[in-house]
């Protein structure tokens, strides 16, 4: 009987140690960014939830003016959720992974800061599914404000 016991218990902790929301999700993420400089990444897993009210993670982080930022979602693809990660400052929306008028989700966006301060990062999984992800903060490069 505990023969059996310390089988289950061994196949159950191999399964959870083959799932990708560990570290190498973020080592995937960082090499999407490509010759951009790595600045700071953000790890959410969720449970299912509420479809109409998804469960959601907020951050914040200083962003500089004349600075281009890129901002990618690496999803666990064991899980179904597909996290989409938003960027807010107290008066502005300024990008999302998903484009809720036509559903089409993407790997990144770019942001070209044009005022230094504080901005807010959030990650939610699509309809509220199950779901790991990581989003990533990177520097492309900075630009000219004339």
């Amino acid at each position: 009987m505990k023969k059996n016991i310390l089988i289950i218990f061994l196949l159950f902790f191999s399964l959870h140690l083959f799932s990708q929301c560990d570290n190498s999700l973020i080592d995937r993420c960082r090499q999407k960014i490509g010759k951009a400089t790595y600045i700071k990444h953000f790890k959410v897993r969720f449970e299912e939830g509420r479809k109409k009210k998804p469960q959601e993670k907020k951050y914040s982080i200083l962003l500089n003016k004349g600075n281009h930022y890129r901002f990618n979602v690496e999803n666990d693809k064991s899980k179904p959720g597909k996290g989409v990660i938003k960027l807010w400052n107290d008066y502005t929306f300024y990008g999302s992974s998903f484009d809720k008028d036509d559903g089409t989700t993407y790997e990144y966006f770019d942001f070209f800061c044009s005022k230094t301060g504080v901005y807010y990062v959030s990650l939610y999984f699509i309809d509220a599914k199950k779901g790991c992800a990581v989003a990533m903060v990177s520097l492309v490069g900075s630009y000219s404000m004339k």
